[in-house]
This record gives structure tokens, C-alpha cells and sequence, in this order.
């Protein structure tokens, strides 16, 4: 590709971001309206056809962890063949296609089975859609956090849409179902992305503070990637915060939880790009250490038991406001950490081995989350999670990653 031509690559922009990465958000937004639809009321659904606990853990944290596991050979294996296209046009269809059948599962085996499908898509096109967005990038904190955020309105969509059709009073499995339609949009809109390799990415300003360049991957780098996975270990799955809500939320107003969910998202999306560009500036670290202080705060009061009120209403929508700053905070800023700490010619790789380590890692915290809460209760689990969260933020706030990569 000609100078000229790279240069156009980011020059083009909306909302700050170059045309690709925006389009790149569009799918998203779209494969997010099915998402988060299902997701909204999916741990509800797994109880109504016999699940538990230890049945949600077991769902979240195989799911999850297939999904991270080829991540991080997908990853490996775009930047071996330096093709990243086809491993996310195919990742997005295999999930828009299979998750809406979800809706005609009898019991929690079949729905095991249909979201180890969908995550098999999203583990095919992360990594390699994560790449495209770092090249694409014109700023890579910016160009994260706009994805996110419009990510996160399919999600703030999604999540109305289950509401309105609640009170509606369509079931269950028939929101599932609907949810087909989004993602047939989201497949349609990716075919537009053209593939792009290293060699024609333009030399990207650095960020402040928090750049460093790496030469590769190396044995050094996989211990930053483990440490970066222990915010993993300590993070709660949404799943059982959809769960705990219904503590807080009389049964007769079930349609609050989507709601909530919907609060949620609004928040993620509102301070995704906000958090994104203040990374930039001061650096991604004391962003991520805020987020997971607000978890850490959401965690301890949901420690304590509570009789459905009023004030159990408020609480529990203050706990959601919380959990969407700390996703805001955390996620796309984890993303941008990557890209700032190797060489742009291994961050398929790079993308590979993080998400590689959070598959495993995610997998099992959610499974003994979920054995603590069925075995014992959900105030434990809470408080499980809490310690794990404050030893996690220490061993984060006091690691000097730049010491922990070789330099060039």
C-alpha cells in the first residue's frame, strides 16, 4: 500500500475514530443488542429450567474459558498467517447464528452446549478484531473506548429490548429467540472491514506516561500477562450479579433486573471513551486501580443479607451504577495495555496469550464462586470475592511492569 494510502487509513474519522474502527463498533453494537438481550435474563432462564449456582458458575466459566483458550490461538495463529479478517467475519456468524437457539434449550445441558458455541465465535474474532483496532487506531486508548462504548449501546439497547418485551409478557425463550434479527445485521456490516497487516499500519503517536515498546513476546511479557490475569481472578461474573439482584427486587417486578442491566450499560458506554482517553494522558494504571476499587465497594455491601424495600431497590441500582465504572475503568483500558506494551507486529499474539491466561483464570473463579454461593450463601461468595479483589489490587498498585518486559 502506498504512503499516501496508509495515511488515509486514519485520517478518515468519525467521532475521533478512523471509519474501519467505527465500523468495527457498528458490529458490535449490533452483536451486542443480541447479546445482551439473552445475557439480561439468561442466568434467570438457567434457573427456570433447573440450574443453579454451581450450574451458572459452570456455564459462565466453561463458556468463557473455551472462548479465552482460542483467543489465544487464534491470536498466535493471525499474526502466524498475517491474515485477521477471516477469523472475524467467521467468529461473529458462528455466534449471531447459534446463541438465539438458546431459547429452545429444555434444560441447562443444551443451553451449555449452545453458549460453548457462541463463545467458540467470539474466541475466533477477538483477538484478531482487537489487532485491527490498534491499527486502525489513531489514538489506541480513544479507538478502545469508543469501540467499547458502542459495544456497550447494543448492550444499553439489548437490555431495554428484554425489558419492553417482559412487559409484554413474552417469554423467556421467545426473547431469546428474537434476537437473531441484530445479528444478522452485525454478520452484513463486518464483510465491509478490508484486512490490514503490520507493514501498512502508520506510526501512531505515543501515549504519555505508560508507552513502552517491547520488541516481542517473550518469557517476560507472559509474566505480565499472568499478572494482568490476577484482575481476572478477582473480577465477578455479571451473571451473578443478575442473580443476586433478585434478592434485592420483589419477584412481581422481575423486569427491573433487565433494567438495571440497562443502567449498567448506559454508564459503561457514557465514561468508556472518557476512561479511554484519560488513560492516554496519566496512564492506564491508576484508571484500572479506580475500577477495581468500585467492585471491590459494590462486593462488600453485597455481602450483607436484605429484605426486599424500597431501599433494597435503590441500593441494588447504586451497586449496578458502581459495576458499570468499574467495567468502564477496566476492560477497554486492559485492551489499550497491550498494544502500549509489545511491538505492533505481535499483538495478535499478544492479545493471544492475555486472553489465553484470563480463559483459565475467569474459569475457574467462576466455578468456585458458584460452589461457595450453592454451598453456603451468597453473603461467603461475596466475601470470597472481596479478599481475592484486595489481594489483587495490591499485587497490581505495587508491579512495575516496565521492569517485568524487556526493553528493546
Amino acid at each position: 500500500m502506498r504512503k499516501d494510502n496508509k495515511k488515509s487509513i486514519t485520517k478518515r474519522a468519525i467521532v475521533g475514530v478512523s471509519v474501519p474502527v467505527f465500523i468495527m463498533g457498528l458490529v458490535s453494537l449490533f452483536t451486542d443488542i443480541s447479546s445482551e438481550t439473552i445475557q439480561s435474563i439468561l442466568p434467570l432462564f438457567i434457573f427456570e429450567v433447573g440450574g443453579t449456582g454451581i450450574i451458572l458458575g459452570l456455564i459462565s466459566g466453561v463458556s468463557d474459558a473455551i472462548a479465552n483458550v482460542l483467543k489465544g490461538i487464534t491470536g498466535w495463529l493471525s499474526d502466524r498467517i498475517n491474515r485477521r479478517k477471516p477469523f472475524v467475519v467467521f467468529g461473529y456468524s458462528l455466534s449471531n447464528i447459534s446463541k438465539p437457539f438458546i431459547g429452545f434449550s429444555p434444560s441447562w445441558q443444551f443451553i451449555l452446549g449452545l453458549k460453548i458455541t457462541d463463545r467458540v465465535g467470539k474466541g475466533l474474532r477477538t483477538s484478531s478484531r482487537d489487532t485491527l483496532i490498534s491499527y486502525y487506531a489513531i489514538k489506541k486508548g480513544k479507538a478502545f473506548g469508543i469501540h467499547r462504548a458502542m459495544d456497550t449501546l447494543g448492550a444499553v439497547i439489548g437490555s431495554f429490548t428484554a425489558v419492553i418485551l417482559l412487559l409484554f409478557n413474552w417469554s423467556f425463550s421467545n426473547i431469546i429467540f428474537f434476537t437473531i434479527f441484530p445479528g444478522i445485521i452485525a454478520i452484513i456490516l463486518i464483510l465491509f472491514i478490508k484486512d490490514i497487516s503490520p507493514q501498512e499500519v502508520v506510526d501512531q503517536p505515543k501515549a504519555k506516561k505508560q508507552e513502552y515498546n517491547f520488541s516481542g513476546v517473550d518469557k517476560n511479557f507472559i509474566k505480565l500477562i499472568i499478572l494482568l490475569g490476577v484482575i481476572e481472578f478477582a473480577s465477578l461474573d455479571i451473571s451473578f450479579l443478575i442473580i443476586r439482584a433478585a434478592d434485592f427486587i420483589p419477584i412481581n417486578l422481575i423486569f427491573i433486573i433487565p433494567l438495571l442491566y440497562s443502567i449498567l450499560n448506559i454508564v459503561y458506554a457514557i465514561f468508556s471513551p472518557i476512561t479511554g482517553s484519560l488513560s492516554d494522558k496519566i496512564g492506564r494504571k491508576p484508571v484500572i486501580l479506580f475500577g477495581l476499587a468500585l467492585l471491590l465497594f459494590s462486593c462488600i455491601i453485597l455481602i450483607f443479607p436484605i429484605t426486599t424495600s424500597l431501599f433494597s431497590l435503590i441500593l441494588i441500582t447504586i451497586i449496578y451504577i458502581l459495576y458499570g465504572f468499574y467495567m468502564a475503568s477496566v476492560d477497554p483500558i486492559s485492551r489499550a495495555y497491550i498494544a502500549d506494551l509489545v511491538g505492533k507486529d505481535k499483538r495478535g499474539k499478544a492479545y493471544g496469550y492475555y486472553y489465553f491466561s484470563v480463559g483459565f483464570i475467569s474459569m475457574i473463579e467462576s466455578i468456585i464462586f458458584g460452589l461457595i454461593y450453592d454451598m453456603f450463601s451468597a453473603s461467603w461468595a461475596f466475601l470470597y470475592i472481596s479478599i481475592l479483589l484486595i489481594l489483587s489490587m495490591i499485587i497490581f498498585a505495587y508491579t512495575d511492569f516496565s521492569k517485568i518486559v524487556k526493553t528493546a
